[in-house]
């Protein structure tokens, strides 16, 4: 009975099976295309979450490198020092706001900014604490 209707309301449209099937195809095709498009636009935004993560990590590592030479030339022997004394800038224990940044030096601008942006991970922020933390000792040792 059922199936008789179901006959019956295609036969009133003149729609043959061949004429259902191949809308079904192109049915299939357009969402296949759709979800294509969104996966694309998923990889993509990975892509840009992927560099900016890569970003953070070198300017850590830029900094790590740049505060070793600083303690392996803090631990050199006086004799084998300079003898142009060399001026260091100061880093503000506090965070500065990014409009006073430009009256610092680079370092300190970039220490500044990294501690001021927002979205900084657990880890960044124990990587700038022990950072800051061998700073204040170099500043003990070098004072003492």
């Amino acid at each position: 009975m059922f199936e008789q209707r179901f006959i019956h309301a295609f036969a009133h449209l003149s729609l043959s099976v061949h004429d259902i099937s191949v809308t079904a195809l192109a049915a299939a095709v357009i969402t296949l295309g759709v979800v294509l498009l969104m996966e694309l636009r998923c990889v993509l935004r990975l892509r840009q979450v992927v560099d900016n993560q890569l970003g953070r990590v070198f300017e850590q590592l830029d900094l790590l490198r740049f505060e070793t030479q600083q303690l392996l030339e803090g631990q050199q022997s006086p004799e084998s020092r300079p003898t142009v004394p060399v001026v260091r800038e100061a880093v503000p224990a506090a965070p500065v706001a990014p409009s006073a940044a430009p009256a610092l030096g680079p370092q300190s601008r970039a220490t500044t900014h990294e501690s001021v942006r927002p979205g900084i991970t657990a880890g960044e922020a124990r990587l700038l604490s022990s950072l800051a933390q061998a700073r204040s000792r170099r500043a003990e040792s070098l004072s003492a």
